[in-house]
């Protein structure tokens, strides 16, 4: 478990002008290629209703990785914590697998972590489905110490995402883009993808519940975590 060093935001810039001013910052292209996010959820999209995801990540047609994340809203210091617990294929993380399928209140099985087409057999036997399938085109650029992602995403659209490995990404935006050419995106691309193509929009409603209800979606297995990441 770790909280993310990253962003994610939406430009309001020309792509190409983009590219061209991380390059003059000294950004070089590490790599582009071809990867599906596909997301579980229940019938009554449960995980969704909770700002959780449960997802199976597929990179040039190979299963790469398998993660929960959540958003949680620390009162304390009035910042999103961003709880994600992933293992990658082959998965030999066994500790981390049975959190991820514990925090779901699936029983573990060792067994279906083989592939990702076990895995998706097996959460269909407790009523998780994998309706949402986002396929995108991933451009990664880095400086060595930060990563800047660029994924066109089938349905969605262009999303930036910067990662920082001992930075502040937000002070990172801020030296490369003006207020003006950028908005942060805190529905997540995945809230996108369900706006625009299921119509849901709950999500939006339980961001805004935070600044009230600090708790709301801390489940009862999740309680003694909650309270250790308000203490920092």
């Amino acid at each position: 478990m770790a909280r993310e060093k990253e962003i994610k935001i939406q430009l309001k810039i020309k792509l190409n002008d983009f590219i061209k001013r991380i390059q003059e910052k000294g950004y070089k292209l590490v790599h582009k290629l071809n990867q599906t996010d596909i997301y579980f959820d229940t019938k009554d999209w449960f995980l969704y209703e909770n700002i959780a995801a449960l997802r199976l990540r597929q990179i040039d047609g190979k299963d790469s990785s398998f993660s929960f994340k959540k958003v949680f809203y620390l009162s304390k210091v009035k910042d999103y914590y961003v709880e994600e617990i992933e293992v990658k294929f082959p998965i030999k993380n066994f500790n981390d697998a049975k959190e991820i399928f514990e925090k779901v209140n699936i029983p573990f099985n060792k067994t279906v972590l083989k592939s990702g087409k076990e895995i998706t057999k097996y959460l269909s036997k407790y009523k998780y489905f994998d309706e949402q399938k986002m396929p995108k085109v991933r451009t990664v650029y880095s400086n060595k110490e930060d990563e800047i992602t660029i994924d066109d995403v089938e349905n969605v659209g262009i999303i930036v995402e910067l990662e920082c490995l001992n930075n502040n990404p937000l002070h990172i935006v801020k030296r490369l883009l003006k207020d003006s050419e950028w908005n942060r995106s805190l529905e997540g691309t995945s809230y996108i993808w369900l706006k625009k193509v299921k119509g849901l929009t709950s999500h939006i409603k339980n961001l805004k519940r935070f600044k009230t209800e600090p708790d709301w979606n801390v489940w009862n297995n999740e309680k003694e975590m909650y309270l250790k990441i308000q203490e920092g």
